[in-house]
């Protein structure tokens, strides 16, 4: 190009720019590409810091694993070693239905819990088994209510015997009574009898009401039962003087009537109207020790 003075002046051309258009899809790859750079350079820049950060972060998870590898042997030796005390049936949960003696039974909503008196092995089977059905009577025709009610009559040592009854073997009512007397028919034939009554004696420590109460709970346990008259002479022979000449001597034709009699001779006593041998025994004693 020429100006006025016909010199001749040279005009730079543009390069040619590379312009590269902006596409929406390339923004997570251009993200990625310029991340992965500046990594790079920086592992670059501080090789020692990535390599020490990278096995700290594996023994950390190696730590882990070894922590919870413990755990899990901890475990499994705790649930190894409660199957061999308690057996593996008692670990399965799933089983504990197989455990009761009547299984799918179905309880009336209307039926209420009853309150028993507790065997615990040492009374009379007979005896429990009457009063058991007598609190029954309303279901005493269904053998299920009758078989799963009873463990709530037992305590002790009766409540363990039961529950190491074998259900396949309990089937019916029948079963489980004939069960329960081949565990307890020995308790009719080592029960109170007549001499074991007349063996007794009054502590000084209890009154006389108190005896007789506890003399009548075990005469009621005797078999064949007494008759009162007998019930009067056996508990008038378990005194000593000064209630056995008084208890002899009287009318009285109820036990009941007798028991009152003794308690009248037990304040005459203690008022000091009727000497008491024992005392005087007591009082030579004491005088001895001195």
């Amino acid at each position: 190009m020429r100006d006025k003075s016909g010199k001749t002046t040279l005009i730079a051309q543009p390069e040619d720019m590379h312009v590269t258009h902006f596409d929406p899809q390339n923004l997570g790859a251009n993200r990625v590409s310029s991340e992965f750079q500046q990594a790079m350079h920086f592992q670059s820049a501080y090789p020692s810091r990535i390599s020490s950060t990278i096995d700290s972060t594996e023994k950390e998870s190696q730590k882990g694993k070894i922590v919870k590898e413990e755990d899990l042997e901890k475990w499994t030796a705790l649930e190894e070693r409660i199957r061999a005390v308690e057996g593996n049936h008692l670990c399965d949960l799933v089983k504990a239905v197989n455990m009761c003696l009547v299984p799918n039974i179905v309880i009336p909503k209307k039926f209420r819990v009853l309150e028993f008196i507790k065997f615990t092995g040492a009374q009379c089977p007979v005896t429990h088994l009457k009063a058991y059905c007598n609190k029954m009577a309303e279901v005493v025709d269904n053998d299920k209510l009758l078989i799963h009610f009873f463990q709530d009559s037992l305590s002790g040592a009766a409540l363990t015997w039961h529950m190491r009854l074998n259900n396949t073997k309990v089937k019916k009512w029948k079963d489980l009574v004939d069960a329960f007397m081949r565990q307890y028919k020995f308790n009719i034939f080592v029960g109170p009898d007549r001499l074991s009554l007349q063996a007794m004696e009054k502590n000084n420590k209890k009154s006389i009401r108190e005896y007789a109460q506890r003399w009548s709970e075990v005469a009621a346990q005797v078999n064949p039962p007494m008759l009162e008259k007998e019930m009067i002479i056996l508990f008038s022979n378990t005194f000593k003087a000064p209630y056995f000449e008084y208890l002899v001597r009287s009318s009285a034709q109820h036990f009941t009537d007798l028991v009152v009699i003794a308690e009248r001779i037990e304040q005459a006593i203690g008022l000091g109207k009727i000497a008491d041998p024992t005392e005087k025994e007591r009082f030579h004693l004491k005088k001895e020790g001195h």
